[in-house]
């Protein structure tokens, strides 16, 4: 009878045991091509103590208010347009996906209107394998090298591995930009995690990143290294999630954490702002102007179906302009940094005009 007890009891055990296990995670957990996942973008402040971790640890994030709101695309190699699909095909590349952390590269006189990102996937790892900007209106591919490992599979808790890499982007008749950096990934922590899209059974990584960028202008005949802050991404995976169910990026200074964004996978809120979700009555989506209101810059987003010339122009409340743009642009997702610390504060209007239709935003400047 005793050893009829000691069963039963060491059932009882396994199975609340196995509830609890860690999760492993592996490349299938991970995107495929044409995948596209939507995410809610959180108020930096709204956030816990993030560096708490462990085994078996509950982290409870359901109070983060979502302010905007976008699809994460991870586009096929088909769909890279020239020059992009030169340098990254099938062969060399499982899918691509705009960067929108990247606003501007270090170069007086670049205009860095939109970046690109280029991952290869495989059994062993996922790595970024080259980048794209579009840099004065010029689109400009590069490739790392080293490639930047940003996770090695399988992944399971208390995995630690490490990675260096580097890219250069010389720009014809200005100078040269590049960056080297060091990736440490530690898979700090397993359990339950609450967001506000639902509770997941997780694996947390920790990657701590410390890069130097290089610069090198043509006209000075000199160039200088400049060493960015540490920067740890926290992420948070569930099996089959394809992208992390949270995620929270920061820089560390003297050992102060300053939360600089937060991410998590989400389903539709209609009163949050959608950026990128493509209008079918034309090839141009509705737009978005953020900050608002902005101080020293502003993003402008937008989406378009097929490769079109698009007019941005800001007006002040007189009906001066006060900035203009007109190029063709590629297909898919735009971002336009404004500078605005130049701008008296007031109301001004921007304006988006494509195929004849055009549409205006308020903008209020508050420097």
């Amino acid at each position: 009878m005793i050893r009829k007890y000691s069963f039963i009891i060491s059932a009882i055990l396994f199975l609340s045991l196995s509830t609890k296990a860690q999760i492993t995670i592996t490349a299938a957990d991970f995107p495929n091509p044409a995948d596209s996942i939507r995410i809610s973008i959180a108020n930096p402040t709204d956030t816990n103590d993030v560096t708490l971790t462990g085994a078996n640890y509950s982290w409870d994030y359901s109070k983060l208010v979502p302010t905007l709101q976008r699809y994460e695309v991870f586009d096929a190699p088909t769909k890279f347009t020239s020059p992009f699909n030169l340098l990254f095909n099938s062969f060399n590349t499982s899918y691509g996906k705009n960067n929108y952390q990247l606003k501007t590269v270090p170069l007086p006189g670049m205009k860095l209107d939109a970046a690109y990102d280029f991952f290869k996937e495989s059994t062993a790892d996922f790595r970024q394998i080259g980048a794209g900007y579009t840099l004065n209106g010029t689109p400009i591919p590069f490739l790392y090298s080293p490639n930047d490992i940003i996770y090695r599979f399988p992944m399971n808790y208390l995995n630690v591995d490490s990675c260096d890499y580097k890219y250069g982007l010389p720009v014809p008749g200005m100078g040269y930009y590049g960056q080297t950096g060091h990736r440490v990934n530690t898979v700090d922590g397993w359990g339950t995690l609450i967001t506000p899209f639902g509770t997941f059974t997780t694996l947390r990584i920790r990657s701590a990143i410390t890069a130097v960028d290089t610069i090198y202008i043509d006209a000075f005949k000199t160039g200088t290294n400049i060493p960015r802050p540490l920067k740890h991404e926290y992420k948070w995976f569930a099996q089959n999630s394809k992208i992390p169910v949270l995620q929270i990026d920061a820089n560390v200074t003297a050992g102060a954490v300053a939360i600089t964004n937060i991410q998590f996978k989400d389903s539709l809120r209609k009163d949050v702002i959608q950026v990128g979700i493509a209008d079918i009555a034309s090839n141009q989506s509705k737009f978005e102007v953020y900050p608002n209101p902005a101080q020293d810059v502003c993003m402008v987003h937008f989406m378009l179906k097929k490769n079109a010339a698009v007019k941005i122009s800001v007006t002040d409340i007189t009906g001066k302009t006060v900035f203009s743009e007109a190029q063709t642009r590629i297909a898919g997702e735009q971002v336009l940094t404004l500078t605005t610390s130049d701008f008296s504060n007031g109301i001004y209007f921007v304006k988006l005009e494509c195929n004849g239709a055009s549409s205006v935003q308020k903008l209020l400047i508050a420097n």
